[in-house]
Formats: C-alpha cells, sequence, structure tokens
C-alpha cells in the first residue's frame, strides 16, 4: 500500500481539524442526494411525493447495513495500518467489499420479491403503491453500487484521507442533480419517465461514485488484491469486519425506532407539535453535521494508534474531539438562543409552529452539550475493537435514556416536558461515556 498519511505521528490536533471539513463535505452530500428526488418528484404531483416517503425507510435499512459495514472496514483497516500491515491491509480491505457485494446482492433479491407487502405494511396503497413499487425495483437492481462505495470510501479515510472519499461523494451529488431532472421529465432524446426515472438516475449516480472508489483504491493507494481469495483469510477478515459491522449496523437501526417513538409521544399534542419537531429535526441535523464528521474521522486516527499501540495519542486523541464536539455544541446553543426564532419562520408562519421550533432547538441544542462525547466514543470504541460496548452506550442512550425520560417530561410538561426529558437523557449518556471509556484505557494501560 502507498500514500497513506501516518496518524501515529503529527499534531492530533491539526489530524482532527484536517480531516472534518472534508468529512463535512461529505456528509453534506449525502444530505443533497436524499433531498434530490424528493425534491424533483415533488413536481410530478402529491401521490409521487408521498410514494417516495413511502421507500424511504426501505432505503435507510440498506444504508444503515452499508454504514456498519464501513464503520466495521475502517476500524479493521485503520489497525492494521498502524501496525504497518500493507499486505493484509490489502486482503482486508478487497475482503470487505466482497462480503459487501455478497450481502448487499442476497439482500436486493429479497427486497425484489418482499418490496410489494413491506411497502403495504408501510401504508401505501391506492395512488402511491404503484409509483413506490417502480421506483424499489429499479433502486434494488442498484443495491451493490449504491452501498459499495459506502465501504471502498471508508477504507480510504482509513488511511488519513478524508479529503478524496469527500469529493467523490460530491461528485455523485451533483450528477444526480443533473441527471433528475432529465430522466423524470425529459429533454430532448431522454423520454420522461417520472418515478422511475428519478430512481435510475440515483442508480446512474452510484455506479459513477463506485467507479471513482474503485479507481483511488486501487491507483493511488494499492489497497486491492486481484489475486485468487484464500478461503481461510478471507473468512477471518470477514469475521474481523463483522465482529464490528454487525452490532454497528443493529445499532443504527435504532435511531429510527426512537425517532418515531417520540414522535408517537408528541403526536399526542397536536399538528402544530409534530410539524415543529419534524423542521427542528432537520435543522438540528445540519447542525451535526460538524461533530459527526469529527466522530467518524475519529476512527481511523484512534485506530491507526491503537494498532500501533500509542495509547497516550489514543486518549489525547478521544479527549481533543470531546473537548472539539463540547466547544461546538456550546456556540451552536448560543447562536440558537438569539436566532432560533427567525430559522424558525423559515419553515412555518404559524405562530403555535415557530413557537415550538424555537424551543426544540434551544432545549435539543443544551443537551447536545454532552451528546456528542456519548457519539465520539461510540466511534471510540468501535475504533478499538469494542463494538458491543458501542452498541450498549447507544441503546442505553436511547432506550434507557432518552425515551423513559421523554415519555416522562410529556406526563409532566407536555411538549416542553419530551424536549426536556430528550435533552436530559442525551447529556446523561454523554457523562456516562466519559467514564466508561476512561475507565477502559485506564484497564489497558495498567494491563
Amino acid at each position: 500500500m502507498k500514500r497513506h498519511i501516518d496518524l501515529t505521528e503529527g499534531s492530533l490536533g491539526r489530524h482532527i481539524l484536517r480531516m472534518t471539513p472534508p468529512m463535512i463535505m461529505g456528509f453534506f452530500a449525502m444530505m443533497v442526494f436524499n433531498l434530490t428526488d424528493a425534491w424533483f418528484v415533488s413536481r410530478l404531483g402529491t401521490a409521487p411525493l408521498a410514494a417516495i416517503g413511502f421507500t424511504f425507510p426501505l432505503v435507510m435499512i440498506f444504508y444503515s447495513i452499508g454504514l456498519g459495514l464501513g464503520v466495521g472496514t475502517s476500524s479493521c483497516v485503520s489497525r492494521t495500518i498502524g501496525q504497518k500491515n500493507p499486505e493484509r491491509v490489502k486482503h482486508l480491505t478487497t475482503y470487505s467489499l466482497l462480503l459487501t457485494l455478497l450481502a448487499m446482492g442476497v439482500m436486493s433479491v429479497f427486497g425484489q420479491i418482499f418490496a410489494p407487502s413491506l411497502l403495504r405494511l408501510m401504508g401505501a396503497g391506492g395512488d402511491t403503491l404503484g409509483p413506490a413499487l417502480i421506483y424499489m425495483r429499479i433502486w434494488f437492481c442498484f443495491v451493490p453500487f449504491a452501498v459499495l462505495p459506502m465501504v471502498g470510501n471508508n477504507a480510504i479515510r482509513s488511511t488519513g484521507d478524508t479529503l478524496r472519499p469527500g469529493l467523490v461523494m460530491a461528485a455523485g451529488a451533483l450528477l444526480n442533480v443533473v441527471l433528475d431532472p432529465l430522466f423524470i421529465f425529459g429533454l430532448g432524446k431522454f423520454p420522461a419517465m417520472g418515478v422511475a426515472g428519478a430512481a435510475i438516475a440515483t442508480g446512474i449516480s452510484r455506479v459513477v461514485t463506485l467507479a471513482l472508489s474503485i479507481w483511488l483504491l486501487h491507483f493511488r493507494y494499492r489497497m486491492l488484491a486481484w489475486t485468487r481469495p484464500v478461503k481461510s483469510e478471507l473468512l477471518a477478515a470477514w469475521k474481523s469486519i463483522l465482529f464490528v459491522a454487525a452490532p454497528a449496523a443493529a445499532t443504527n437501526l435504532l435511531l429510527p425506532l426512537t425517532g418515531g417513538v417520540i414522535l408517537h409521544f408528541i403526536a399526542r399534542f397536536g399538528v402544530a407539535a409534530v410539524a415543529a419537531t419534524t423542521a427542528g429535526q432537520r435543522i438540528e441535523g445540519f447542525a451535526y453535521m460538524v461533530p459527526m464528521a469529527m466522530g467518524t474521522g475519529l476512527i481511523p486516527i484512534i485506530g491507526q494508534n491503537w494498532g500501533a499501540g500509542r495509547l497516550d495519542r489514543v486518549h489525547k486523541a478521544w479527549v481533543l474531539t470531546n473537548w472539539y464536539g463540547i466547544i461546538y455544541a456550546l456556540f451552536c446553543f448560543i447562536v440558537a438562543l438569539f436566532v432560533a426564532p427567525v430559522v424558525a419562520e423559515w419553515f412555518s408562519h404559524d405562530p403555535e409552529v415557530i413557537r415550538f421550533i424555537t424551543l426544540y432547538l434551544r432545549i435539543i441544542l443544551a443537551g447536545a452539550v454532552l451528546q456528542h462525547s456519548s457519539v465520539h466514543t461510540g466511534f471510540a470504541f468501535n475504533a478499538i475493537e469494542l463494538p458491543w460496548h458501542s452498541s450498549a452506550l447507544m441503546a442505553i442512550r436511547l432506550a434507557v435514556l432518552v425515551m423513559p425520560l421523554a415519555w416522562i417530561g410529556s406526563k409532566l410538561a407536555g411538549v416542553t416536558g419530551i424536549f426536556a426529558g430528550m435533552a436530559a437523557g442525551q447529556m446523561l449518556s454523554g457523562i456516562l461515556a466519559l467514564f466508561w471509556f476512561s475507565r477502559i484505557l485506564k484497564k489497558k494501560r495498567a494491563s
């Protein structure tokens, strides 16, 4: 393997700050990718837009699994880079892509078979079932091309390079923006294909994204092995990757489940509260891109140093990232105190909705001061091959703290209580994470 950045040397603060902006670009590209289809399809009418809405949970299941495989790949590859074992890096990267291809191929076949039943289960019917089914039939054909770049880009990030994966994702998002109107509405020799055109445009964009990712892995980083796999090595690599990937993918699915339960609590207090929460979550998502980018970049930094036995740098990288997250969260909270009502007016002219959005942003962003410590620690646990600790931390955060405290808050103070319960749960999980990871490192140093 050639041209990787040695994250076991140099300023950790510089490494973190250098790797974060390209990761933000990558997260933003993902958001653009998800929003583009919905925005163009909305021009076809309410029924097609609703149909696209029914496909979103299915798409997110596949992406959650892809994110898990990406985390598993990044963890294994970065630790192996730290161990200075280039041949094993090649095999791990190649075998992770083969595992992804196999898993997504099987799942896409099952998706084709069960798509009608799954869409009906989610409520699609009448004018929405047909367009939703058309979209998913085409999308399932492109599933491997959609998920493989996620895994390949995580392997590249393990080298310390977050810029090129970000550029690859941005290129795919830009291509989708160009192709969507051509295939959905038609232009010149391009026939208007409606919802089917949206799926085809997304599929083509993903194919191009995969080609760019493979090109980088092969020509720039020499991270692919083109020899016939040895069965024992293949199975050992898959076991290592899945050890981290499986719990990461499973816990990723907790996020939409928790969101659904919280929304159920809020729905008791009227449409305005639901609309405000939906808008608030979208705004919150943009605010959280920075700490999420830092956390994702933390995996290769900690992974390489863990593999090299540099526990001092593992601890320092984790501490620095937490401090950056706390400072950023305080900044967002202070900004929200002043501008939350103005931002709320971008989403609604209803005074009640504006009031609830303002309340949501101020309370939830206050809880984020320590929430990011919990998220960053989850990434750190995955980086040092303790995936079940990461899963347990997320399960405690969401199922033991956030949901119960939100329910208690709903009984005590209505919508305000729900928001306060959510924020309190996030802060408590951050405190738990700080003590837990410190204890783990202390034990490792003593052994």
